[in-house]
């Protein structure tokens, strides 16, 4: 998981709200410590911080001692500080980070949010509660600081602090790097065979009664085992006519109409 940092401020605005003087920002964070590049120019090493750059696109290339690089090309706005996080590795799928930005909506009631990520599906949490998968926008998360989390399975988690402002919208986009599977020498890894369903979990939709019954078997008529709160996930075991078979866990399975739950990958 990336470590939180608390951003009242590295995403801010230059001189309030005036936008005046046509000047952008980026803060660059990396592990490990890289050279940075922008535009071709070497501009010194991370953690670096610079508030005198002009509006617009960058090609920002990170550069280890090791010969690991990584680049990506940023747009910059206007009086608006973004902020780089990014883990290099040699491995591609073992890299990953996050770009984050403000972006002004002209509504000074809300505070959005806009997340992006890779793996596409990622599951986006806003205090500790689900609120849906990327890519995923939200009109209104309520100013003031906020938890952001955005977690894959087999991923690692992105989890920063944030602070939310009426009038503007949060931008996250970002990379889960693959999680790294440490093997032992006395585990002895024992072959299985999987369903193509073991990959693929449920979301629960909304319902009128905030609950969805999980019944004993893929009928109406099947006596009812349990409930379950609406976009709350879990694997799916098996699908007929209409049905999903959903593992509730502590070795407790049970079947939930498939008109208010949803397949995801």
């Amino acid at each position: 998981m990336f470590r939180k940092i608390i951003f009242l401020s590295c995403v801010f605005l230059f001189g309030g709200c005036g936008f005046i003087s046509k000047k952008s920002g980026v803060e660059i964070v990396s592990t490990p410590i890289a050279k940075i590049y922008i535009d071709g120019k070497d501009a010194g090493m991370t953690p670096y911080k610079n508030n005198s750059l002009l509006p617009g696109e960058i090609d920002l290339r990170l550069l280890t001692p090791e010969g690991i690089e990584w680049k990506k090309k940023i747009k910059l706005f206007n009086g608006i500080n973004t902020a780089v996080n990014w883990k290099l590795a040699e491995k591609e799928d073992e890299s990953g980070g996050y770009l984050l930005y403000l972006e002004k909506t002209g509504d000074k009631n809300k505070a959005g949010l806009m997340v992006n990520a890779s793996p596409d599906q990622s599951v986006v949490y806003i205090d500790g509660e689900i609120k849906g998968f990327t890519p995923m926008r939200i009109d209104s998360i309520g100013e003031g600081d906020r938890e952001i989390t955005v977690s894959f399975p087999g991923r690692k988690n992105t989890n920063i602090i944030v602070k939310a402002l009426n009038g503007f919208r949060l931008v996250l986009d970002t990379t889960l790097p693959e999680e790294q599977l440490v093997v032992t020498p006395t585990e002895i890894p024992t072959p299985q065979v999987t369903s193509s369903l073991s990959q693929t979990k449920v979301i629960i939709k909304e319902t009128e009664t905030g609950w969805l019954r999980v019944r004993e078997s893929a009928s109406n008529s099947s006596a009812e085992i349990d409930k379950v709160n609406p976009l709350s996930i879990y694997p799916l075991l098996d699908e007929k006519d209409g049905w999903y078979k959903i593992d509730l866990g502590n070795n407790k399975v049970g079947w939930v109409s498939s008109k208010y739950a949803e397949k995801v990958e």
